[in-house]
């Protein structure tokens, strides 16, 4: 039996509703937990609103929803099979000759396109809801604003000074040594009003225990002569480490974005390693979405043979936490090194679509 183009759009519709059940509930209980636990973090710094924790948590549900988007995607895949068996037309198609096949194809187009349409077009705007949602995270709960940012334009750095009524900008055009050395350096010293203290232009400034270490200093406070100094000390928080954990995070860029930044990384160098990985997760993305359509598979048809929900429900449950827990694990090994970023990416899924094929075959034939 071919699959006509009703069929189709009839499985078509009956995913597309059990999709959306899938994602209003996800959304609701994303929502719901992080404005409790944000609020939980605002007022343990004081601040105590409820408005502030929701607006965070709407800033952040894009990319929460992202995240978890794949077990949207297998639930709605069994909430789609198991309404189809109950009423019975699951069985009518397999009994007239449509193979499982047949029947997923429809579905799996439909995931993997609104995957590339995600990723490719959603993506860059639930990037800069997340952008936003760390500026105010910094702001609000941890109390300090985005001290650092990398460009084309070399490296900014905020940080507050010594007696904490003070503060230095800092810009450099190069960096060296994973962010050991600073070139072409520039502090700008203010005080808490923003009035400007002096400025102080070097050649290299290294950071070593601590501390700034200057070389070949001109110094100019107010509108007063510059003044040069052989070297000059000034106290710092910052290490190499913070220095770039402390860049703008992976998922506050587009896809269309990361590429340029990992290269701004590289050439400043440091490791652009996360944001490698994350990038090629977005690009395998909407197959890892098409895997949990195969992996849900296998449980309708022994939900077929066998009558029971709860093995339906407890296999959707089990299958999801496993390749949540295995893709989560795969990138920090990406992000870390440990192995290929390509290989991060492409893992869950391949594995996925193995798995969910290899049970197809076994289930088909048995």
């Amino acid at each position: 039996m071919k699959l006509t183009k009703t069929l189709s759009l009839y499985f078509s519709k009956k995913f597309f509703i059990s999709l959306a059940v899938s994602l209003a509930i996800s959304m609701l209980v994303v929502l719901l937990i992080d404005s409790a636990e944000l609020a939980r973090r605002i007022s343990k710094v004081g601040e105590g609103d409820f408005l502030l924790a929701s607006k965070l948590a709407l800033l952040k549900l894009p990319e929460m929803l992202l995240e978890v988007l794949p077990f949207i995607i297998l639930f709605g895949s069994l909430g789609t099979f198991f309404l189809l068996a109950r009423s019975s037309e699951l069985i009518i198609v397999r009994v007239s000759g449509l193979s499982i096949w047949q029947f997923l194809l429809p579905i799996i187009i439909i995931v993997l396109t609104l995957g590339f349409i995600i990723i490719f077009f959603i993506q860059p705007f639930i990037a800069s809801s997340t952008e936003r949602f760390k500026e105010l995270e910094a702001k609000f709960i941890r109390g300090q604003e985005n001290l650092i940012t990398l460009s084309e334009n070399g490296l900014w750095l905020k940080e507050e000074g010594e007696n904490n009524n003070d503060y230095y900008i800092i810009h450099a055009l190069g960096l060296g040594n994973q962010g050991n050395n600073l070139e072409n350096v520039i502090f700008f010293h203010h005080d808490n009003q923003g009035r400007l203290l002096k400025r102080i232009d070097t050649d290299k400034a290294i950071l070593d225990n601590g501390k700034w270490e200057l070389s070949d200093v001109w110094i100019q406070k107010n509108k007063q002569p510059s003044s040069f100094s052989k070297s000059l000390l000034i106290s710092t928080n910052l290490s190499p480490d913070q220095i770039q954990e402390n860049f703008s995070p992976p998922e506050t860029f587009s896809i269309w974005k990361l590429p340029k930044f990992i290269n701004i990384t590289e050439n400043a160098g440091f490791s652009s390693l996360r944001h490698k990985t994350r990038l090629y997760i977005l690009i395998a993305f909407p197959f890892f979405l098409a895997s949990m359509v195969l992996a849900a598979a296998p449980f309708s048809i022994n939900f077929l043979r066998t009558g029971k929900i709860n093995y339906l429900l407890l296999g959707g449950l089990i299958t999801g936490f496993v390749i949540y827990t295995f893709s989560n694990v795969v990138e920090a090994f990406g992000a870390s090194g440990a192995i290929n970023p390509i290989l991060s990416a492409w893992l869950p899924p391949i594995i996925a679509i193995l798995t969910g094929i290899t049970a197809l075959l076994f289930t088909e034939e048995s």
